[in-house]
């Protein structure tokens, strides 16, 4: 709810949040901006769009409190994992006249904004509101998906069922064998690597929500017999020494992905970025790089000290900051030279040079200022002849804008390499 109260803020709706705790409520209303009432009939008959975000054991008792609040026109919305349930009492609480709209965002709060994530709308009554949501989201880049609540719950049983009991039981098995995980990771390929990333990404999140998804997922149940069926097959051909049937098996399940050397390529990506950043960063030693913190969004630029699987450590003007790799991205050129104008400015400098009068000067800005892409702007300031400028030459004056400090010890060698002499 904390993520979208901040979205709608920054994109200028006018918000309210709502909450048990008044102090919590306050607080977060406080920091991002926005307002706080404890009432939650209160705020849902005074609201254009009405967002359920709590936790899935207490959606369908909160939809029961609010909708019969909602003012005919309006949206009554749902942010949760499971659809049948919550869609039902939307239908059944709010008004004739209230649009109803199931809605499953498929990403938590640690992403930084909506460009590229997927959302799941399941309508019952659509109308003006529905129209912006739908909108909203588009404009903000997100991926849009329409389902029916059965479908959807159908489907996550899959998705969100199937992978979170997959991989909270390979955790629990480790954990029971009494193997640490850390020294596994002494052995460990590319792929199981990435697997523990992903297992733990599950098993160190909210543990309350994860059960609720499994339990109040409607087809989640033959879901899981169907994994253990599966599991003591496999187990069993195993067991067997059954060769055969092991690689039976393991062709027919294959034969569910219709593009395998897609799913290849994009394994063979996820597992070269493991290492990609890390070798960049390890030949950026002793020059300047940006990055920027995948959960915050603060962009750090500084020359890298020192890098280490686990870590880069930066220097900005005298001061070190350790980040984690995992935690920061690796900003190209141009990102981190956007970054500059837009925080830091450039910097004016002027030189000159005495160059013989045969010297195109406008010309000479243009090619020193297209040299570098941090500069900004080139321009000529001053072009002067007189006594102490020997015959047949010209003082030039060049003034550029530029994003590096250090460009002037650069400019001045291109200008002393192109037959300038410095004043």
């Amino acid at each position: 709810g904390r993520l979208f109260a901040k979205i709608f803020k920054e994109a200028g709706c006018s918000v309210v949040v709502t909450g048990r705790s008044v102090e919590k409520g306050e607080r977060v209303a406080y920091s991002l901006g926005v307002g706080y009432t404890g009432n939650n009939t209160e705020a849902a008959a005074g609201a254009d769009i009405v967002i359920i975000s709590v936790s899935i054991e207490n959606t369908t008792a909160v939809i029961e409190e609010v909708a019969p609040h909602i003012r005919p026109g309006c949206l009554l919305m749902d942010f949760t994992s499971v659809k049948v349930e919550p869609v039902q009492a939307m239908r059944e609480h709010a008004p004739e006249g209230a649009e109803v709209l199931g809605t499953h965002p498929m990403f938590g709060p640690r992403v930084t904004g909506l460009e590229g994530q997927i959302v799941i709308f399941t309508p019952v009554r659509e109308g003006r509101w529905t129209k912006f949501i739908t909108d909203f989201f588009k404009e903000h880049r997100a991926r849009i998906f329409i389902s029916t609540p059965e479908e959807h719950d159908r489907v996550m049983a899959v998705v969100q069922g199937l992978t979170h009991f997959a991989y909270i039981t390979t955790a629990s098995t480790i954990r029971k064998l009494g193997q640490d995980v850390e020294e596994t990771r002494r052995y460990a390929s590319p792929v199981y690597e990435l697997m523990l990333d992903f297992i733990a990404r599950i098993v160190g999140q909210n543990p309350g929500l994860y059960a609720q998804i499994q339990i109040h997922n409607p087809f989640v149940s033959r879901v899981h017999e169907t994994f253990i069926k599966e599991a003591e097959a496999l187990s069993k051909i195993v067991k067997n020494d059954d060769v055969d049937g092991f690689v039976k098996t393991m062709a027919e399940s294959a034969r569910i992905f219709k593009d395998v050397d897609s799913s290849m390529g994009k394994s063979d990506k996820a597992i070269s970025a493991l290492t990609h950043e890390l070798k960049k960063l390890k030949s950026s030693v002793g020059k300047e790089v940006g990055v920027r913190h995948i959960y915050s969004g603060s962009v750090h630029i500084g020359t890298v000290v020192a890098v280490d699987p686990e870590a880069v450590v930066l220097e900005n003007k005298g001061k070190r900051l350790k980040l984690k790799l995992s935690n920061v991205e690796l900003l190209d050129d141009e990102a981190v030279l956007e970054w500059k104008k837009e925080h830091i400015g450039p910097r004016k400098m002027d030189f000159s040079f005495i160059f013989p009068e045969a010297v195109d000067e406008t010309l000479l800005a243009e090619i020193i200022g297209n040299s570098l892409s941090t500069i900004v702007s080139s321009e000529v300031v001053d072009v002067f002849r007189g006594d102490q400028i020997p015959s047949g030459s010209k003082s030039i004056t060049l003034r550029f804008e530029t994003l590096n400090p250090g460009d002037d010890v650069f400019i001045e060698r291109l200008l002393s390499g192109l037959g300038g002499k410095m004043r």
